[in-house]
């Protein structure tokens, strides 16, 4: 297969990115070569090629952080859950409720969800074994896979085994990763993971050369039973334990509560943070990028899950992580005192608070930078599946833009376009694995209106139907 736009975007020699008529060739799922020129193509091209004219072609969407079974909780929390520890009061609770095949159908409906976000590659953590992979693989996503592994506390105790071994199983497995569908450790927390357990994780880490995926100082509850237990902070316990700085990258999502003392002990090298921006600010509060940033680490974006935000669309992410420095204001010493005195000069200081803030917030906030969240860094996060761009050795996860449509138009910037507007609505189609998905033009329609998609929202609302009056 060949695919062709006047308008493809690849990297640039600087480390960029750089919008420039390309073809694309694809053997198997995965670019075997891209040649980019200066000027369109024109009528050079072979009759087979699939020639998009000057539509935007971009790697799909990486959603770095995913539950997409729990997208069936969506509208069953109040905003008086949000309070507390909404995992331990809430989701435990119906979690223990569920079976293999319900979390396969569940993890289909959030799959879908995905895709049409424009999302190719999922990071999902969950139960549910080789049951939650094949309802990833139902819908077709590339994913890297953390089953999540508890010993202490939480509905995955009871599954500990059976978890491991189908870790080692997706790990092993060259028919999965064919398909684009990898593992990485899901720890699930520190407070739910003991000692022993964090250490078979980095055996098993080491043996089989893959990532670590797991929650980390989300919580108060786990910063307080760290220090009860261990007598340290989350993060600190990891660094004790030998899992900071490993052979395979440790995505540490959320860590919330972090200090300074605790940024000096995670390597940039292999280190990074799951940012959830949306997510976290419903249960707790978001994450401080910057220092994160400034100690050199990688930042990538993921949604978390339905549940809790209300969307699996990474893109909308983007556009709150760039808003982010102008929130710091509205919470600031400098406006309380410009609220209490109301003065010419209170004023001018809570402005100045807005223009310090922003001018450090702004080198690590181009577009290009918020791209790189979820394209980019994020595409090179399993060292078995390969995403995020359009060179030679990658999956062919593409999507499609019509720049045209209303909530991109007029996009002098493309970049900036797909950074700031809504911009999934302009999807025209989807490829993951070398495989058109939907019609184009009527991407969404076509997808919603699919056989597949009725027989598995069907299957998902018996089964919820089922959940419920299971757990009254």
């Amino acid at each position: 297969m060949q695919v062709y736009s006047d308008r493809v975007l690849v990297p640039s020699v600087d480390g960029g990115l750089q919008i420039k008529p390309a073809l694309i060739r694809i053997q198997g799922g995965i670019i075997e070569s891209v040649r980019v020129e200066d000027q369109p193509f024109g009528h050079t091209l072979e009759p087979d090629v699939d020639h998009l004219g000057d539509k935007l072609l971009t790697p799909a969407f990486i959603n770095a952080h995913t539950h997409v079974a729990m997208s069936v909780y969506r509208g069953l929390l109040s905003g008086d859950h949000m309070r507390g520890n909404v995992v331990e009061s809430f989701y435990f609770q119906v979690e223990a409720a569920l079976d293999g095949a319900d979390i396969r159908a569940f993890a289909r409906m959030g799959a879908y969800e995905s895709l049409l976000a424009g999302v190719g590659t999922i990071w999902d953590h969950y139960y549910g074994g080789l049951e939650l992979v094949k309802g990833i693989d139902d819908v077709g996503l590339t994913a890297t896979v953390a089953l999540t592994l508890q010993d202490l506390n939480g509905p995955g105790v009871a599954y500990l085994e059976d978890q491991l071994a189908a870790t080692e199983h997706l790990a092993g497995s060259a028919d999965w990763r064919k398909k684009g569908i990898v593992a990485a450790l899901g720890p699930h927390a520190t407070d739910t993971v003991s000692d022993g357990l964090w250490r078979v994780v980095a055996e098993i880490r080491e043996r089989l050369q893959i990532p670590i995926h797991a929650h980390v100082a989300q919580s108060i509850e786990e910063v307080e039973r760290s220090f009860e237990t261990h007598g340290c902070s989350p993060v600190e316990r990891l660094y004790r334990l030998g899992l900071l700085g490993g052979p395979q990258d440790f995505l540490m999502v959320h860590s919330l509560f972090v200090s300074e003392s605790d940024l000096l002990r995670i390597d940039p090298a292999t280190d990074c943070l799951g940012f959830c921006p949306f997510s976290q600010a419903q249960f707790c509060f978001p994450a401080h990028i910057a220092s994160w940033q400034r100690r050199g680490a990688r930042v990538l974006v993921g949604t978390d899950c339905g549940a809790s935000n209300d969307t699996m669309n990474v893109q909308q992410e983007l556009r709150l992580i760039a808003g982010a420095p102008g929130l710091s204001g509205t919470w600031s010493q400098a406006r309380e005192a410009f609220e209490s005195k109301g003065t010419l000069a209170a004023a001018q200081a809570l402005q100045s608070h807005r223009v310090d803030v922003f001018d450090r917030s702004i080198p690590t906030l181009r577009d290009v930078d918020l791209l790189g969240m979820v394209w980019g860094d994020a595409g090179d996060y399993h060292p078995d599946l390969p995403v995020g761009s359009i060179e030679e050795g990658r999956f062919a996860n593409f999507v499609i833009w019509n720049l045209d449509d209303p909530g991109l138009w007029p996009a002098p910037d493309p970049l900036r376009a797909l950074v700031m507007g809504d911009a999934t609505q302009a999807i025209e189609q989807v490829m993951i694995a070398g495989q058109w998905r939907g019609e184009r033009g009527h991407f969404r329609q076509s997808i919603v209106a699919s056989e597949d998609y009725r027989e598995a929202r069907l299957e998902a609302e018996q089964r919820l139907a089922a959940l419920l009056a299971r757990i009254d």
